[in-house]
């Protein structure tokens, strides 16, 4: 079934390269005993309760606890080619999986996996997400879930991976412009820059494409941690992209993430996108989403002092 791109639909493209067989990488798709480990899944997530119908008209729902929370995914496939394209609509309302005639619920969107073979046995999978104009404003925060299920996919055909992705929202009270101060100024970075309790020893910042950035904090018990990187992206006042690493201790002083921010304003408040991928387990995940939830309610806090002080 082909279906009619929406005029004020965005189109996002994700590719990854696979050491499994297009065989492989497309019957993990409708794999219920593993597909709940990958596909839609959080770091410290528990997949509850996935449903596959493998065939046109069929559809999928997959269910994982997030904490207190249950999170759902529904799916209808249009279109199954094995091994080379699956077709399906994508929503979190259960009419996402329903597909009478060819009218698409406008909850959902459409998603086409595309795999080819590729070098000595490999495979390469593109993967179109077509979000109307309702998803189209977190197309950043999108396309780092799809990259992470991916990540997740190579790990269910029996790739080591590249480590894994946290994914974090926020609004803050205070234009785009200040809240991009607080992350790439020393002295508001100074304020903020930490997790709940702990204290902000010193902040040093190079802001150019492959300046280096820096900073220190000090545990409540005591303890002392220090991290730094290097800008790669910057386009103010909406996205910045810089490593992270740890220069010692023992958080994973060998690893180094990749950090994205995307800020959009609107109507004079700032919805932030945190995006940090390769960690290297789903524990550093959950640890690193403790420590990063509490940096932004610093954050929050600095971000109202801005505003009030710059009305």
């Amino acid at each position: 079934m082909r279906l009619a791109a929406d005029p004020s639909s965005l189109t996002l493209v994700v590719s990854r390269r696979f050491a499994a067989a297009p065989e492989r990488v497309f019957d993990a798709w409708f794999d219920p005993n593993a597909v709940g480990a990958w596909l839609f899944s959080t770091p410290g997530g528990v997949s509850k309760h996935v449903e596959i119908d493998a065939r046109v008209g069929g559809g999928f729902a997959i269910h994982e606890q997030r904490g207190e929370s249950l999170a759902t995914h529904f799916g209808a496939y249009l279109e199954i080619v094995r091994p080379r394209r699956i077709v399906f609509t994508f929503g979190t309302d259960q009419q996402a999986r329903s597909t009478p005639g060819s009218s698409i619920q406008a909850s959902s969107t459409i998603v086409t996996v595309e795999i080819q073979p590729d070098g000595d046995g490999g495979s390469l999978l593109t993967l179109t997400h077509l979000l109307n104009a309702e998803w189209s404003a977190q197309s950043a925060s999108i396309r780092a879930g799809w990259e992470s299920i991916l990540e997740g996919l190579a790990r269910a055909t029996g790739e080591p991976g590249n480590g894994h992705t946290l994914i974090l929202h926020r609004s803050f009270d205070a234009p785009g412009v200040l809240v991009w101060k607080a992350w790439t100024e020393a002295e508001h970075m100074m304020r903020w820059l930490c997790p709940a309790g702990f204290k902000v020893l010193f902040a040093e910042v190079d802001l150019r494409t492959g300046g280096k950035w820096r900073s220190g904090m000090r545990s409540p018990d005591g303890n002392e941690y220090v991290a730094g990187g290097e800008y790669r992206e910057i386009d103010r006042p909406s996205r910045l992209v810089l490593t992270h690493k740890w220069e010692s201790n023992d958080l994973e002083p060998r690893v180094t993430t990749e950090i994205t921010v995307t800020l959009n304003e609107r109507d004079g408040r700032t919805d932030m996108i945190f995006v940090q991928a390769g960690l290297g387990s789903v524990e550093s995940a959950l640890s690193h989403k403790g420590g990063w939830t509490g940096a932004f309610d610093n954050l929050a806090r600095l971000a109202i002092a801005l505003a009030q002080a710059n009305p």
